[in-house]
């Protein structure tokens, strides 16, 4: 790789990083609005609970297949503690959220937008 093209990597790279740190309202990014990333601690034990009703897809986009719905109260199996970027959404009081968790149980495994869980 010349020269060129890893300094241009690297400004991209510098830059996606920036914005990921902006793209997040209520996962990442400091209520100073600062950049600074705020960790979701939802999954952090490898479990999350559902505040909400709340679905599960096959991917992380609200128009992917549905595989199912956890239920409010109900409590996941979490595949990370980070939040996946995916599609954005408005739902249990995020608005153009876009993080999402991996979540599985004995018999439902998908994406789940990471704002609906506590």
């Amino acid at each position: 790789m010349g020269k060129t093209v890893r300094s241009r990597l690297t400004v991209t790279l510098a830059v996606a990083a920036a914005v990921v740190g902006l793209a997040l309202p209520g996962v990442a990014g400091a209520a100073d609005g600062s950049t600074q990333p705020r960790s979701n601690t939802a999954c952090n034990d490898g479990k999350a609970t559902a505040v909400e009703n709340v679905a599960i897809r096959t991917s992380t986009s609200t128009s992917a297949a549905l595989v199912t719905t956890a239920l409010k109260g109900q409590t996941w199996a979490c595949g990370a503690t980070s939040v996946i970027l995916g599609g954005r959404y408005t739902a249990c009081g995020t608005s153009n959220g876009n993080g999402w968790f991996y979540v599985y149980n004995d018999n439902y495994a998908g994406y789940t937008v990471s704002g609906c869980w506590g």
